[in-house]
């Protein structure tokens, strides 16, 4: 597998807001949606995504942005 280099996308403070809001917002659909879930398996796979939206959360850049 060749060595990939990742940049950070080159985004305004205000799209990195949008980001952030759009993620978080997405937590709270899985959360939701985990506890509607009566399928183990299904479950076990909304766990996995929402502790990728979580990583995601922790590294992207969130500005404090005064409106």
């Amino acid at each position: 597998m060749a060595n990939q280099s990742v940049e950070t996308p080159a985004l305004s403070p205000h799209e990195w807001s949008l980001i952030a809001q759009l993620l978080e917002a997405k937590q709270r659909e899985l959360l939701a949606e985990i506890r509607h879930t009566d399928k183990r398996a299904f479950r076990d796979a909304l766990h996995e995504r929402l502790e990728q939206v979580d990583r995601l959360l922790e590294r992207i850049p969130i500005p404090s942005i005064q409106e």
